[in-house]
């Protein structure tokens, strides 16, 4: 069984599930770049329901593998101290109402979003930015320069 692990600013994990929890968990933190002192979880991108893989009802080892899919769509989730679920995830077309509201319906919790980061610039600003690219600097006029002030020296 695959599982596609969706995390950070569209980031694509994708990791095999049968394998020992721990082992999984992990291969998790590693590639996804969490501390071990975050808990985290797993949640379907397609019914909003969490895996448990810090407990032992984790869906992932337990008999019930045989019926799930065989190529899982899951977010990265993070679980405050009070129970609520934030996606760690920052892409707008995969965090949407519709999955909050089934990831709310089956934890039971609430949901926070993820804070997404507001661009400051004004249009008018990232505008002039474009029209004057960076110019670049050769060294070929500086020799140039160079030889011809050696030749006036001498």
């Amino acid at each position: 069984m695959l599982i596609e692990v969706h995390y950070g600013n569209g980031s694509i994990l994708l990791i095999n599930g049968n394998c020992r929890s721990i082992n999984f968990v992990n291969y998790l933190r590693k590639h996804c770049c969490v501390s071990l002192t975050i808990p985290i979880d797993l949640c379907s991108l397609n019914t909003g329901e969490p895996f448990h893989l810090l407990s032992s009802q984790t869906k992932i080892v337990s008999a019930d593998q045989r019926r799930l899919p065989a190529h899982l769509h899951c977010v990265l989730t993070r679980i405050e101290e009070d129970g609520t679920y934030i996606p760690l995830l920052n892409d707008p077309t995969l965090i949407t109402n519709e999955f909050l509201a089934k990831l709310k319906r089956a934890t039971s919790t609430s949901v926070k979003p993820i804070p997404t980061k507001t661009n400051t610039k004004s249009t008018k600003q990232q505008k002039l930015q474009i029209e004057k690219p960076k110019r670049r600097r050769s060294l070929k006029s500086v020799a140039i320069v160079a030889t011809i002030v050696n030749s006036l020296k001498h």
